[in-house]
């Protein structure tokens, strides 16, 4: 048998790729918006109209927790160089 080198083994759990609980329930929100201003909205234009507005909402404010997050760990990394 041949002896080869092996790479470690990556890790699955890394705390910094986790979502954040406000992520994940934001994300939940807006997979279930649909159905909820189906239930309420009984106009079609109207119920279309509003899902949009909740497709885009959901979609800027994913998208600005997680560059919220990149500055505050880019600002991290940045202290701990200056030290």
């Amino acid at each position: 048998m041949q002896k080869t080198e092996h790479r470690p083994r990556q890790a699955f759990h890394h705390p910094r790729t986790t979502m954040s609980a406000t992520g994940h329930w934001l994300k939940t929100l807006g997979i279930l918006s649909p159905l909820v201003i189906g239930e309420f909205v009984k106009d079609p234009e109207q119920r279309w109209r509003y899902t949009r507005i909740a497709v885009i909402a959901t979609a800027a404010l994913t998208q600005g927790l997680y560059a919220r997050r990149v500055q505050k760990e880019r600002e991290e990394r940045k202290q701990e160089r200056e030290r």
